[in-house]
């Protein structure tokens, strides 16, 4: 039975961060990283992740981002960069606990997690798991802003990837969407800094795809981030038939969760 306690500690800004850790006593610990508005304390598939790697008496450490979950400061500051630092302090503070540490990003995360890799190469994870990872966000953002038009203009149009470009308005209507003052996320003011910071950039270009400590998983019905958006195919992927983008449903679980554990306790490199 693993050890649940409460970590805090504070990120370059000096906010103070929250996050759950799972202690098995191993020298090895899983960092559980969320997606934009998520929080990977309370999401079912990062409890059950830590879970199952707790019956492989592997520890885990689940942390919300600043402005996220039990964490502190404003989600309106949002940026990837930002969230780079914060994703900085969780390993180092973490390695406190365990000396080998991998991690598994969700959507947005895997932004994150490609652009630490590109500015802290000497922080090198053990293991790697993208669960529908969001590389894409020059076209992704777009297709939001195109679905969010599409929507107003008739609540039964179904965009897809396919698609989405014939409801595009245009870039001057893009850019002053997104740059208003009143733009709301799910619950949020939106980060208009973090909008500046992506809407031309592919993080995709930060892996090379054959990495061997890496699993790609993602749903084939990802409305969210479809899977065709990525401009990069991994050697390790694992494709969940019928699968949404935050993949919790009982029947998407089953076909990811035991070997995305497996994968990550497995001792040697996946061929």
């Amino acid at each position: 039975m693993s050890m649940n306690k409460l970590i805090e500690f504070k990120n370059k800004e000096e906010e103070v961060l929250r996050g759950i850790f799972s202690d098995k006593g191993s020298s090895e610990v899983v960092l559980c990283i969320h997606g934009f508005e998520r929080t990977a304390t309370a999401e079912p598939k990062s409890k059950r992740l830590s879970d199952e790697l707790s019956e492989k008496n592997i520890s885990s450490f689940r942390f919300d981002f600043s402005g996220c979950g039990l964490s502190d400061g404003d989600f309106k500051d949002m940026t990837v960069e930002k969230l780079v630092e914060d994703l900085k302090s969780a390993t180092e503070n973490i390695k406190k606990e365990a000396s080998k540490v991998s991690v598994v990003a969700h959507s947005l995360a895997g932004c994150v997690l490609a652009r630490f890799k590109n500015k802290y190469p000497d922080i090198v994870f053990e293991k790697i798991v993208l669960i529908s990872p969001a590389f894409n966000q020059k076209e992704l953002l777009r297709y939001y802003f195109a679905v969010s038009l599409a929507k107003k203009e008739d609540k039964n149009i179904v965009l897809n990837w396919e698609n989405w470009a014939d409801y595009f308005s245009g870039e001057d209507d893009f850019q002053k969407s997104y740059m208003s003052d009143d733009k709301f996320s799910k619950s949020n003011y939106f980060p208009k800094k973090y909008f500046q910071e992506n809407k031309e950039l592919d993080y995709s270009s930060y892996f090379s795809g054959d990495e061997k400590n890496i699993l790609h998983i993602h749903g084939t019905k990802d409305s969210a981030v479809p899977i065709e958006s990525l401009n990069i195919k991994f050697k390790n992927s694992l494709i969940v038939e019928g699968g949404d983008h935050d993949l919790e449903i009982p029947t998407m679980q089953n076909q990811w969760l035991k070997k995305a554990v497996n994968f990550l306790a497995e001792r040697k490199l996946v061929k």
